[in-house]
Order: C-alpha cells, then structure tokens, then sequence
C-alpha cells in the first residue's frame, strides 16, 4: 500500500513492497517453518527406526479441550490417556494428543498397538512410520511454499521493474482523471482508493491503492503525470518524478 503521494524516485525496493512483495515474506517464513518441523520428523523418525519397539497399549480414558482465540474461533484438541508396558517392564501412563477422527472411533477399554522409544519411552507413534510420513507432508508443504515465494519474487519483481523503467525511460503524458475510485481493499476498516485516467491512446490506466485522504485534492478532471510502459503507464504519484540524470538522458536522445 502506498501511504503518500511520491515527490522523489521511489527506490526499486520500495515499489516491489508497495505492489504487495511483502507477500512474498509470507511465503518465506512459511517454508522455514516448514522445513524445520520437517528436519525435527525426519530426526525424530530416524530415532524410531534406530531403537523403535512396538506393545500393545490399552485406552484408560479420552477427553479434550476447547479454547478460543482473540477472534472467537474455536479450536479442539483431543486426547487419548495410553497405559503400557515396555519390554524393560516399566509401566507408562502417557497423554497422547491425536485427530477427530481417531479419537470418535476409540473408546475406553480397547487396546492398540503402538510405537515407543526404548531411550525415551514416553515418545510414542500410534502408528508406524508416522513421522516418516509427517515429514514428507511438511517438505512438500514447504516445497510448495517456496515455490510460491519464487513466484511472488518474479510477478511483483517483474511489475517493480516495469514501474522503474517507464519512469527512468519510458514517455512522459499528461493525462486527465477521470475518477478517483474505491477499490476492494481495506485496510483498519479503511476503503482504500485508486486514481483513474484515460490516456491519449484511449488506454486506461490506475494508481496503486491510497488512503482517501491523501487523494483529497484530486478529482475528475485533475491533470496528472504518467510513465509509459511496455504495458501500462505509470503515475508519477505511485513510482516518483523521474531523476534529473535520466532526464538528461532523454533530452539527449
């Protein structure tokens, strides 16, 4: 979102986080994520398959718990209470979270087989190859995520360096307003706005989003700067006045 009208060249950074390039972090902090909890099932499947040891456990009890975040959604998280034994005859009573639907088709008193530890015995698989297969499930989120990254780095790149080089070397008109209009994005319950224009060549054209404050003095009929591009123009309200040394260049040419 661009927060004021520019008066100076925007700097490429700016305009890629302006267009909505901030997304891309998003994606970003998804993938690390992702990869960690990944590394930490891969580590801890690894474990399993060293020193894993299968008994069969017996269900003592089943709850869950409900809470609410700042918004008021819900969320459940359900139990199953596992005793056992190991082989080395040492009696666990261990509260293991698990999914709806395990927990709606077990009842108190059946047994199960599961997977423990020998090292740490309290860690347990319900079952086998479970982090294995969380594992893959996270890496391929991630790879998804990164992928989406990669993308966001090249559309909002891409329009980024559109708007610097219409700027920087593209064709300057005066074009009128022909309105300053709501758009679809709000920000703080705040209808965002964009100007609109209509160039010589009968092309419309469109600002980034503004508060509608800051757009006060414009309105149908203002007079405005645009850049032309390869595909659009560019406001020179959204990207900047063009730096003294490329308009050097472009009196010369």
């Amino acid at each position: 979102m661009t927060k004021q009208i520019a008066t100076e060249p925007v700097s490429l950074f700016k305009l890629f986080w302006r267009m909505g390039g901030w997304i891309t972090l998003i994606f970003l902090g998804i993938f690390g994520i992702m990869t960690l909890i990944s590394l930490s099932a891969y580590h801890t499947a690894a474990r399993f398959a060293a020193e894993g040891l299968e008994t069969t456990a017996e269900v003592t009890d089943r709850y869950y718990r409900e809470s609410r975040d700042s918004d008021g959604d819900r969320t459940v998280t359900y139990y199953l209470v596992l005793d056992y034994t190991t082989l080395a005859g040492q009696a666990m009573n261990v509260h293991r979270t698990v999914g709806s639907s395990l927990y709606n088709k077990t009842q108190v008193g059946m047994t199960m087989p599961v997977w423990y530890l020998a090292s740490e015995p309290d860690e347990l698989e319900l079952s086998q190859g479970e982090n294995h297969s969380g594992a893959i499930i996270a890496q391929v989120i991630g790879l998804i995520f990164a992928a989406g990254f990669l993308g966001g780095l090249w559309y909002w790149g891409g329009k980024a360096v559109a708007a610097t080089r219409a700027r920087r070397f593209g064709a300057r008109e005066r074009v009128v307003v022909t309105g300053v209009e709501p758009s679809n994005v709000t920000v703080n319950k705040t209808r965002l706005y964009r100007v609109h224009w209509r160039e010589a060549s009968g092309r419309m054209g469109k600002s980034m989003v503004f508060r509608p404050e800051v757009l006060a003095q414009i309105g149908r009929g203002t007079e405005i700067t645009v850049y032309q591009g390869i595909k659009r123009a560019w406001w020179e309200g959204d990207v900047g006045p063009r730096a003294p040394e490329y308009e050097a260049q472009q009196a010369q040419s």
